[in-house]
């Protein structure tokens, strides 16, 4: 095939548009909100991380480090889903860190619940003692929370916060990685210690607030425990992956991922000079909650004009064919698209195809049309190669001739609709 014709051959005939498997997109949240699950998805992926709790506050100067806070509740499930679905998303907040060096005080404060409820607190890090300068206890993290359509699916427990430092170095434990409720709503306050001690950390919050952080003895004087991760809670998933805790040192966080079926698989589009209009077809073999189709035209491939519209099918699992006529093409060059909407306002382009009118006005013309005896008259300006295609755009027949009026035999074909093309212009006709 010449270059002429290839390049005719993907400009009127091909455009074709492969076909979509979907498109995986994952959000990912750090602070509440809603999230409304869109047509077509059926299936979410949900990983849910509580809030890290806060470090316990240290009284040896540099020769340790503070106390680190627990690991946080880490959720990780599928859920079935139906689209309009509202899934309620509340990011756990983070333990503040216990302060250094403070005498009665320092307790750092528990983070703070985003689900409305406000019961999945982080618990206050215990203060220093009160008789000389120790580190107070880290706060406890927040549970994360998500909902569907307001029930509780999800609860990811907050990370207990770590220990204060009595006088020693290394005194102060790190938050724990079990649970412990304390039979209360919000987290533990640390135990504060009589005399020179640290401050216990927070309990994290969770499903069952966390217990905090007691005190142990620490070379004479009390340094504080680490307070419990918050417990987890999981319902109603098709699938759950992890149930347990991962070491994290952030706010909460939530990530959604789902995969979501394009909404029209295309066949083709083309776009085929017709004495003075223009014929545009297209065709898909599957649509789900497709709304219409805007035909757009344009001279510069910039500014575009609606010029039509066609309803979509809405659900098709078999092949649909759509055309429409534009009856006032512009002469010269013509750009086409199509702009597809969903039935929920979501939209995309089709690619841009082109017309030239002037060439299809001065190459060639065939007649009569429709074509009588299979036999027709084609007369061309210059030598060419006239291809015939069916409408599916299989080839069929190809001759080539010298400028002039000639007599096109086309014996071998059966009655129907065909397309001829001669350079880089076409035309339809019929076959009586």
């Amino acid at each position: 095939m010449s270059k002429s014709l290839l390049r005719a051959f993907r400009l009127f005939i091909l455009f074709f548009i492969p076909v979509y498997s979907g498109a995986q997109t994952t959000n990912t949240y750090t602070t509440s909100t809603t999230w409304t699950v869109p047509a077509t998805v059926t299936t979410i992926a949900i990983k849910v991380y509580g809030g890290a709790g806060g470090t316990g506050g240290q009284d040896c100067g540099s020769g340790c480090t503070n106390a680190a806070a627990g690991p946080t509740g880490y959720v990780y499930a599928n859920f079935n889903v139906t689209p309009g679905d509202v899934v309620g998303i509340y990011p756990g907040g983070k333990g503040g860190n216990g302060s250094n060096n403070v005498t009665g005080t320092g307790g750092g404060t528990g983070g703070t619940d985003t689900y409305a409820s406000a019961n999945y607190n982080g618990g206050n890090g215990g203060n220093a003692g009160s008789s000389g300068a120790s580190g107070g206890g880290g706060g406890g993290g927040a549970a994360s929370v998500v909902t569907i359509n307001s029930v509780i699916k999800i609860v990811a427990g907050g990370a207990g916060g770590g220990g204060g430092m009595a006088n020693q170095a290394n005194s102060g434990y790190a938050g724990s990685s079990s649970t412990s409720s304390n039979g209360v709503n919000n987290g533990g306050n640390g135990t504060t210690p009589g005399g020179d001690g640290g401050g216990g950390g927070g309990g994290g919050g969770g499903q069952f607030a966390s217990a905090g952080g007691g005190v142990h003895a620490a070379g004479g004087e009390n340094a504080g425990n680490g307070g419990f991760l918050g417990s987890n809670s999981v319902s109603g998933a098709s699938t759950v992956i992890t149930n347990g805790n991962i070491s994290w040192t952030s706010t909460g966080q939530i990530e959604i991922t789902f995969t979501s079926t394009l909404p029209v698989t295309w066949l083709n589009f083309t776009a085929i000079p017709q004495n003075k209009s223009v014929v545009l077809n297209w065709s898909t073999s599957t649509e789900q909650n497709t709304k219409d189709y805007t035909l757009q035209r344009s001279t510069n491939a910039s500014i575009w004009t609606d010029i039509g519209m066609v309803n979509a099918a809405g659900n098709s699992t078999t092949v649909q064919h759509y055309s429409f006529t534009d009856q006032r093409p512009s002469g010269g060059i013509n750009y086409y698209r199509i702009l597809q909407r969903d039935i929920d306002n979501g939209f995309k382009y089709s690619k841009v195809i082109v017309v030239n009118m002037d060439a299809a006005i001065s190459l060639f013309r065939l007649y009569p049309n429709p074509v009588l005896n299979k036999s027709a008259i084609i007369n061309l300006a210059e030598p060419a190669i006239a291809v015939v295609y069916n409408t599916d755009g299989t080839k069929l027949l190809e001759k080539q001739f010298s400028a002039g009026a000639h007599l096109f035999s086309l014996l071998k074909l059966p009655a129907g609709t065909y397309y001829l093309k001669v350079k880089d212009v076409g035309t339809l006709f019929v076959i009586q």
